[in-house]
């Protein structure tokens, strides 16, 4: 007997802290979710220290009285369910009561709020105990705010990250509610400026373009369709302008932003192999379903959704996705894109998947041997040091360090198979050599020690390119706009939520500007939100340049470049992986090809 307790009440808040309240972004979300369940209008988020010393969030809704001001700071009590039938049909964003209660737990706590017409009340919370209620003359709405947060939870507090990760979370959950409710307006404000304004759109293109600039919306196709009691509305990318973010894909299910498998997989499959390998074209979709057709209960911090009828969903956003790009011929050498279902025949098109009608054409600066050719393998017609070219000097690899005339090549290109791969002997036997790989880990290499030594050559623009931001990029652009300097990259603030790109590192001048920059601020995103130090910043940096700089399969090369490729890779520290970790060739000796052929 006596072994078992029930919890104190503020243990318990504290408990609960632990799966509402992971970091300050958390507040953030729990308190936009209140607002906009309260109808609100309008909503300024305010965060001092990036969330850590205080958070305050304050809107115009419908507000409350006093009574259910001190209610709602009482755990699981909330105006949004009354009876158990309520929790298979929820059509509110919150619906547990436990926001309030877990965030007054681990910080200390104001609520200031008032409902139309009557008198506002304002209690001062410390901890999860309440010190003081008082009444007070506000305009309707509510305002809460949290400061010195994980004050009384030391353990929690040391977990949180620098103050530039901490501030790019909260960006993100604010952009992120703000485009699942267009209608209404947000704010922002960080240390006494404002990262975020955005007033209430008419929709959600105009939204999308409030965040994300003019760039991205033109390059946009929009989506709206209704099966089977699903309606879906919003924009999809072109596989063209597939990008390597992370978080280019956005689904909202009821106004809920949502992280869903079902939904991922129909886009795979809408896009099929039509988008790069690696690369996401941009998603912004809002789903409206019956509310007792998904369940939102199902994760702590309910960013994750259960559908009841999980077929008719993904068929029906993958046909949506489908309509859209077929419709306006998004996919160029490709056949007519053909939805199954419903939404094919309304499109005018036979039910069947995705067709392709011809492989993309292959570019490149790199001339072959024999431009006539049309052999996916090119035979070397013989052994050993390359000749000199007929006429003229061969395509050089941008960056690559001039031959050495005296050196024996370590590895005698044979032929080029399937215009991607490059086939060579050596003294070990066969290699086969992955082209993209290799001059990866070559321009890794040699960009990598320049940036150590400062000795970047930075190719000037002749027409500097405009970009605009996301907020979180121009966050994370001031934050590390030293480093990006150091790299090479000449880039300076032009306007609100722009930047212009007046020079980029030599190597990669042959690359898109802007497909360069987005590419890197997202890999950079992700190391500090991996709180990585400056050096793994760097490094990840280098690899992401030197990915988008390096030769692509599909690219034909002369005898020459192959020989100079090999002679450089084989000068690197490491020519058997590049930068990422894949393989960049595989060997078969002399003594495994006369086993194979029973010479052994």
């Amino acid at each position: 007997m006596g072994r078992i307790q029930v919890l104190d009440d503020r243990l318990v808040n504290r408990i609960a802290a632990g799966e509402v309240v992971e970091r300050p972004a958390s507040v953030v979300k729990e308190l936009i979710e209140n607002s906009l369940d309260a109808s609100a209008r309008r909503i300024d988020i305010t965060a001092i220290g990036a969330g850590k010393r205080v958070i305050r969030v304050e809107d115009d809704g419908h507000g409350m009285d006093r009574d259910d001001a001190l209610l709602a700071l009482e755990r699981h009590a909330t105006s949004k369910l009354r009876s158990p039938e309520d929790l298979e049909r929820i059509a509110t964003l919150g619906f547990r009561g436990e926001a309030i209660p877990s965030i007054a737990a681990v910080s200390r706590f104001v609520l200031r709020t008032a409902p139309e017409g009557g008198i506002g009340t304002e209690i001062e919370v410390r901890g999860g105990r309440i010190l003081a209620v008082r009444e007070v003359g506000l305009p309707r709405g509510t305002t809460i705010e949290a400061s010195s947060l994980f004050f009384n939870t030391p353990a929690r507090r040391k977990f949180l990250k620098s103050e530039a990760t901490e501030l790019a979370h909260i960006v993100r959950v604010v952009t992120r509610h703000g485009l699942g409710r267009p209608d209404v307006g947000f704010r922002l404000a960080h240390d006494g400026r404002d990262v975020l304004d955005l007033p209430a759109a008419s929709d959600l293109g105009e939204r999308v373009e409030q965040i994300f600039g003019a760039d991205l919306r033109r390059t946009l196709l929009p989506v709206a369709a209704e099966r089977d009691g699903v309606r879906l509305r919003g924009f999809v990318g072109r596989p063209a302008d597939a990008s390597s973010r992370r978080d280019a894909q956005h689904f909202f299910v009821n106004g809920r932003l949502v992280q869903d498998r079902v939904l991922s997989h129909a886009v795979v499959q809408a896009y099929g192999n039509t988008a790069p390998r690696d690369r996401l074209p941009s998603i912004f979709l809002l789903l409206e379903i019956a509310p007792s057709l998904v369940d939102v209960n199902v994760h702590p911090q309910k960013n994750e959704v259960r559908f009841a009828r999980v077929g008719e969903i993904h068929d029906a956003t993958r046909d949506a996705i489908v309509a859209s790009l077929g419709g306006r011929g998004a996919i160029p050498g490709y056949t007519e894109l053909r939805p199954r279902g419903e939404l094919g025949r309304l499109a005018g098109a036979a039910a069947g998947p995705l067709q392709v009608k011809e492989r993309p054409p292959t570019g490149g600066g790199y001339a072959p041997a024999d431009p006539e050719a049309d052999s996916s393998a090119r035979v070397v017609d013989r052994v050993g040091p390359p000749a000199p070219a007929a006429s003229g000097p061969a395509p050089a690899f941008f960056g690559a360090a001039e031959s050495d005339p005296r050196e024996s090549p370590r590895a005698v290109p044979l032929a080029q198979y399937e215009d991607s791969y490059i086939v060579a002997q050596d003294e070990g036997g066969l290699l086969v050599v992955d082209q993209h790989a290799a001059h990866e880990r070559i321009l890794f290499e040699q960009y990598l020690a320049q940036a150590e030594e400062n000795r970047i050559e930075v190719q000037r623009l002749l027409f500097p390119v405009v970009l605009e931001l996301a907020p979180q990029e121009r966050v994370l652009l001031e934050e590390e706009a030293g480093e990006f300097a150091r790299l090479g990259f000449s880039l300076e603030p032009f306007g609100d939520g722009a930047v212009r790109l007046e020079g980029v590192p030599a190597l990669a001048s042959g690359v898109d500007p802007r497909d360069l920059v987005r590419a890197i601020l997202g890999e950079a995103r992700r190391t500090r939100a991996a709180a990585a130090g400056i050096g793994e910043l760097r490094r990840k940096l280098v690899t992401t340049t030197a990915c988008h700089a390096a030769i692509k399969i599909n690219h034909r090369l002369s005898v020459e470049s192959m020989q100079r490729l090999l002679d450089d890779l084989f000068r690197t520290s490491n020519p058997t992986t590049c930068p990422h970790g894949r393989p960049v060739l595989f060997r078969m000796t002399r003594e495994e090809i006369e086993r194979t052929f029973r010479r052994r």
